[in-house]
């Protein structure tokens, strides 16, 4: 089903809405149907950012988004970077994304500060106050995405919370509350997945890391794909300390890996003794 028509029409009623509307001063498309880089499919959402002196109004309610479409439902959440949003599912399965920013954001983006959110590409179809004219002229533009570098103590809290976290599934495990094991089995896979983007930069030197494992097959070496099959259980005792046992080794050996090229000291004595407690249990089972 092609539905790219019906966010045209979306973006092209947004847009006519806020002509109507003095205090939404610039508007930004980012994501997917901003950027050239991986463009959007037909499943992908719209995302818009708006600058309004209004912010706390479009916050606290949602009738203003019957003046653009017909919306199934809403509400308000926070973005991965702490930005207030409000998500909306339109008629026909149209998700839209709106992140409300105030005005005075607009002063930061002429002074240089692009916000992070922009960093994919963006696409301006808002700007009264031609106040961001100066970042692009109207075409999709890709800022440079460079890896933050990795310190100790950054390494090692990741690491000190996984073999930690490993402990409690591994005791939930054995008292059959799946339901626990699971959710926490999800602090870990993030995690792990953390560990998965320091391994392909200091390993394997990948420059373009995408956030929540997007796009990983790009990113992430064969090997530690085929692994990923196994860290995945069902819903049973079984498949759950396959899943744990698996997670456990990928995690080990690309932490090892890791540490040896930032030169940073694994802590070998932590993993044992968790590890060999785990497998202990496991075989009385």
């Amino acid at each position: 089903m092609e539905v790219n028509g019906s966010y045209k029409e979306l973006e092209s009623d947004f847009i006519h809405w806020v002509d109507t509307v003095d205090d939404i001063r610039a508007a930004v498309i980012v994501g997917s149907r901003a950027r050239l880089d991986h463009p959007a499919d037909e499943w992908s959402d719209l995302d818009i950012v708006i600058f309004t002196s209004r912010s706390d109004f479009y916050i606290g309610n949602d009738a203003w988004l019957k003046e653009i479409g017909n919306p199934w439902t809403s509400f308000v959440s926070t973005t991965s970077g702490g930005d207030v949003e409000r998500l909306v599912l339109f008629s026909g399965g149209l998700q839209a994304d709106f992140v409300i920013k105030s005005d005075t954001e607009l002063i930061k983006i002429q002074e240089g500060s692009i916000p992070e959110g922009f960093n994919r590409g963006f696409r301006i179809i808002v700007d009264k106050d031609s106040c961001l004219a100066q970042i692009t002229d109207g075409k999709t533009e890709v800022l440079s995405i460079n890896p933050k570098p990795v310190h100790n103590e950054e390494f090692l809290q990741v690491v000190n919370m996984f073999w930690f976290a490993s402990m409690y599934v591994a005791k939930q495990i054995l008292r059959n509350e799946l339901w626990i094991a699971k959710t926490r089995d999800t602090d870990m896979k993030q995690l792990l997945l953390k560990m998965m983007e320091w391994h392909a930069v200091a390993v394997h030197h990948k420059q373009d890391i995408w956030h929540a494992g997007k796009f990983m097959r790009e990113w992430v070496e064969a090997d530690v794909m085929d692994q990923l099959d196994r860290v995945f259980g069902r819903f049973n005792q079984e498949d759950s300390w396959t899943a744990l046992i698996s997670t456990m080794n990928l995690f080990r050996d690309l932490s090892l890996e890791t540490a040896e090229k930032l030169n940073i000291d694994y802590p070998d004595e932590l993993d044992l003794r968790v590890t060999t407690w785990i497998t202990g249990v496991q075989e009385q089972q």
